[in-house]
């Protein structure tokens, strides 16, 4: 009985290994198949293969800010002006970095308020205001940088000074202007620089270093030469470089020669995303470029705008009357890998209507899907044809849909 027990065993521990050989086959086989496979399919890379890591950051782009009289009326007769960005206020709390263009001076208490007549000087409220979007970024450049002279420009940057927000195109002196304005996100140093075509009052041969202008102020001519050299040193310390650029024909949807002109050069010196505004009204964003790509926003139109008539807008016709009471928010995925490559992800545009009720009051910054129909029918211009049909007809015939 003994032996027979041994016996027993022996013959079903053999038979337990040749199950354990079986399977350990088993396993092999497919393990190669799955390779072999992959390999097909290109899922699993050779062991040879690097691969190229990727950083990126969320964007998120506004237009001008351009606040005027009629918003200085309505928060002295009692107006919480806090209430105005209540409806996008998430959308700069939910990125990396967010960008505007500051177009009116941020004054101080020797300065007297102006919000109308094309000279502009805001309350120093509204630089508070402003700040509480955590905007990171501010272009202070544009053809109002100078409506209050030195004095005005000086007492725009100091004020943000003080902020957690960069500004850029204007600058204290020769040392700030060459001071690079960088920030790193993610690992990323996103570099900025910021021109304007001009300005709407003369200004001292003094200052004019103090103001970026991207023509020569002696043949009117683009400044190549100027462009060159400092976006040339921007890129040397920086792997992601925007330029803003204030340029154009106002009340227009679409770019003109020189804004095509300047875009193709700043595409040739390796700029990465060029941000637009003055025309007041929106117009195209593309990708341009062979080898080298250049995300453009033409102009973001208004995102802050308090005028309920434009006296330059042809009499008679509403339209840019009421393009000017709409702009784009857009974010996108800005990816840099560990060659300094650099594309861009998921690029989306949506208007953002400035809401006025009927008696110019209650001003409220609303994302179109939240533009109900009361709000429609109670806003000062919907009987002068800013309709929802207007927003959206305007907003699809210039934005193209794949960035909707």
């Amino acid at each position: 009985m003994a032996k027979r027990k041994v016996r027993t065993e022996i013959k079903v521990s053999f038979f337990i290994v040749l199950c354990l050989l079986v399977g350990i086959s088993a396993v092999f086989s497919n393990s190669n198949n799955k390779i072999k496979n992959n390999d097909k399919s290109g899922e699993i890379r050779s062991s040879t293969t690097k691969k190229v890591l990727k950083r990126s950051a969320k964007l998120t782009l506004v237009g001008d800010f351009l606040f005027e009289s009629p918003f200085y009326q309505s928060v002295s007769n009692g107006y919480n002006e806090n209430d105005y960005f209540k409806f996008v206020k998430d959308y700069f709390l939910d990125d990396d970095l967010s960008i505007a263009n500051m177009e009116v001076v941020i004054g101080n208490e020797t300065l007297q308020v102006s919000g109308d007549g094309y000279n502009f000087c805001a309350p120093a409220y509204i630089g508070s205001l402003v700040s509480s979007l955590d905007l990171e970024v501010l272009s202070t450049v544009n053809n109002h940088a100078y409506d209050r002279g030195l004095d005005g420009l000086v007492s725009t940057i100091n004020y943000f000074k003080n902020t957690d927000i960069k500004t850029v195109g204007t600058y204290l002196n020769e040392e700030d202007r060459n001071t690079p304005r960088i920030i790193e996100i993610n690992g990323i140093k996103f570099g900025f620089l910021a021109y304007t075509y001009g300005t709407n009052a003369k200004v001292n041969e003094t200052d004019k270093r103090l103001i970026s202008v991207y023509r020569d102020t002696n043949t009117r001519t683009i400044n190549k030469d100027l462009l060159s050299k400092e976006i040339g040193s921007l890129k040397e310390q920086a792997d992601v470089t925007i330029v803003m650029m204030h340029w154009g024909d106002e009340f227009t949807f679409s770019a003109n020669n020189e804004q095509k002109e300047i875009a193709a050069f700043l595409n040739e010196l390796g700029v990465d995303i060029i941000y637009g505004s003055h025309s007041h009204s929106i117009q195209p964003i593309e990708i341009i470029g062979d080898e080298k790509k250049t995300l453009v926003y033409y102009s973001l139109g208004n995102f802050v705008s308090n005028d309920d008539d434009i006296a330059r807008t042809p009499k008679g016709q509403e339209t840019f009357d009421n393009a000017y009471q709409f702009g784009l928010l857009s974010t996108l995925n800005v990816l840099v890998d560990e060659n300094r490559n650099v594309s861009f992800e998921n690029i989306k545009a949506k208007p953002i209507v400035n809401y006025f009720d009927k008696n110019m009051d209650n001003w409220l910054l609303i994302p179109y899907e939240k533009y109900t129909e009361e709000y429609e029918k109670n806003h000062f211009r919907y009987n002068l044809g800013l309709t929802k049909e207007f927003i959206n007809n305007t907003y699809t015939s210039v934005i193209e849909e794949k960035y909707k």
